[in-house]
């Protein structure tokens, strides 16, 4: 019995010593995204748009200082952010300009969910995006980050579900939901290709399927009551699914 105590005792003793060699460098957090990451309908955005509440979870769950800046931005599509159009990509330099001025050594990790806008058939930039352009895009915003901020990490977190009559200024209905499934695997492969890019979030999508009524914010459209939007409640789970895979994401860019 006491020896199995003392090995117990042991094994703990040396994950410990292990887990603070692999201590992060204080976290700089860049969320790119659309309206979902801006927080839209959201009464408050700058206190709980999804951002704000993952930052403060990647903080605890890592045990590191965190700071972050919200590049997400209404109707935003992969084209919108395509560094050589300078308009949302814009919004990418600031942040990044900002935050290295303001610190040190540290990690930078750009979480990344785009795909909702790119899915429309109609009235937003690029629409329909196909899988290819997708892919292609979000390779292009990567290496033009990796340019500006070299020793960055990507975090790809899956765009969430949306009922299949949303239709708002921009149509998606069936045909867009169909699209946006198929960016999951875009992703997945794009996570495959390069070392610096980890897969993120993809356990919302199921979540708000299932649950869209009491996480979602009903909105009046053209073809009846759509859900799209998280409410705050919403937010703050998916912000706590983004932040996992992030801190999952640190940690193993940490023993590379």
């Amino acid at each position: 019995m006491k020896r199995a105590l003392f090995l117990l005792c042991f094994v703990l003793a040396a994950v410990c010593v292990q887990a603070r060699h692999l201590a992060p460098k204080p976290c700089r957090l860049v969320f790119i995204g659309n309206s979902i990451t801006y927080g839209a309908l959201h009464a408050g955005p700058e206190r709980t748009a999804p951002p704000v509440v993952a930052a403060e979870y990647v903080a605890k769950l890592l045990g590191t200082e965190v700071a972050f800046r919200n590049c997400g931005r209404s109707g935003a599509t992969t084209v919108d952010f395509l560094p050589e159009r300078d308009t949302d990509f814009k919004r990418v330099k600031k942040a990044i300009a900002e935050l290295q001025a303001e610190s040190g050594e540290a990690l930078y990790v750009f979480s990344i969910m785009l795909g909702t806008n790119d899915s429309a058939s109609t009235r937003t930039t690029g629409a329909p995006v196909s899988n290819e352009d997708y892919a292609r895009n979000l390779r292009a915003i990567m290496d033009t980050v990796r340019e500006l901020c070299p020793g960055a990490i990507f975090v790809l977190q899956r765009p969430i579900w949306y009922s299949d009559n949303t239709y708002n200024n921009a149509m998606y209905l069936v045909e867009g939901q169909k699209r946006l499934e198929g960016y999951a695997g875009v992703l997945r492969t794009l996570a495959e290709e390069a070392e610096d890019v980890y897969p993120g979030d993809e356990r919302s999508y199921d979540l708000f399927r299932e649950n869209y009524r009491k996480l979602c914010f009903p909105e009046n459209g053209r073809a009846g009551v759509f859900y799209l939007h998280p409410t705050e409640k919403g937010a703050r789970k998916l912000a706590r699914n983004w932040a996992r895979a992030i801190a999952e994401a640190v940690t193993v860019a940490a023993t590379r």
